[in-house]
């Protein structure tokens, strides 16, 4: 048996409710004659009537009023769903999953969810630490994770949200201070204080291990502000964002340096899967992002949207 459609159900109800086939048809923006040809199909498929015809009104049947309420159930579910969309759609109402994979951000993340919320204030949010970027993508766990790693996979896109460059922080008072740079040589003769373990470490992976280059001691403390105290307190070497320190370098005792003389450029992107459909306010979350000056941070947010 044929299946019916929606726009079937929608006839249906719309004759049940006017009791009148003329009256049915100016509803429904159809002739008359049109919609009489496409209620005799359907009964004709269904091998059954579904009105009694009188000369002022069409009647349901038993069958009719059967298929009625199952086509009311129909139309209501689906109108809701429509609307539960558009609201999403709309930025109304919905779900932020970020994947994070640097625990640096997390420095201004706050502020900017803060922001959004003015102009979003029924999104919910879910925030994470993201350990690998495809399959959290492609198990949906995230819908877009902020990293500063290139993905060179054509089933990706990556936004640029904003510049930045690494830097090398150690005590006041270490031999390296009277430099204008820190070379990557420099470390292989002190300890390094990372936020991860050397295998997830960026900079240890793609900077030192390629040169042969390994640090007197590779320390893993998982805290920024953890970190700082001990590169402070002359435990070792620390390379953190270089808008992350802004108040560290103003109260604590350490300074920093650039890695290399032309520095140690990074740009951090928003990364989603090229056939995601991001709603309305999934992008004008990577949109605030992107605007903020993050040498300015927080004074760059305007106090309202």
């Amino acid at each position: 048996m044929n299946h019916l459609e929606v726009k079937h159900l929608r006839m249906i109800c719309t004759i049940a409710e006017t009791g009148n086939m003329t009256k049915a048809a100016a509803r429904l923006c159809i002739s008359q004659s049109a919609l009489s040809q496409q209620l005799k199909d359907i009964e004709g498929k269904l091998k059954v009537d579904l009105f009694f015809r009188t000369r002022k009104v069409m009647l349901l049947t038993p069958i009719g009023k059967k298929l009625l309420e199952s086509a009311q159930q129909v139309i209501l579910t689906l109108e809701d769903a429509e609307l539960e969309i558009a609201k999403i759609v709309s930025g109304e109402q919905g779900e932020l999953k970020v994947g994070i994979q640097c625990i640096f951000c997390y420095k201004w993340l706050p502020g900017v969810i803060r922001f959004f919320q003015k102009k979003f204030p029924n999104i919910e949010f879910e925030i994470g630490t993201s350990t690998d970027l495809a399959t959290d993508l492609e198990n949906k766990r995230f819908d877009f994770i902020i990293t500063a790693a290139t993905v060179p996979d054509e089933q990706y896109t990556c936004v640029p949200l904003f510049a930045d460059q690494l830097v090398c922080i150690m005590p006041a008072d270490h031999p390296l201070r009277a430099r204008s740079c820190v070379q990557y040589e420099d470390f292989g003769r002190f300890n390094l204080i990372s936020h991860s373990e050397k295998g997830a470490s960026r900079f240890y992976q793609l900077a030192l291990k390629p040169r042969g280059l390994e640090p007197k001691r590779f320390m893993t403390v998982g805290q920024p502000h953890a970190i700082v105290e001990m590169v402070a307190s002359g435990f070792g070497l620390g390379v953190f964002p270089r808008w992350a320190l802004n108040s560290s370098l103003e109260t604590t005792g350490i300074t920093a340096r650039p890695i290399t003389k032309g520095g140690l450029p990074v740009t951090w992107y928003a990364i989603f899967l090229k056939n995601s459909q991001l709603p309305v306010f999934q992008q004008e979350f990577i949109n605030i992002i992107s605007k903020m000056n993050i040498e300015e941070w927080p004074a760059s947010l305007p106090d309202s949207p």
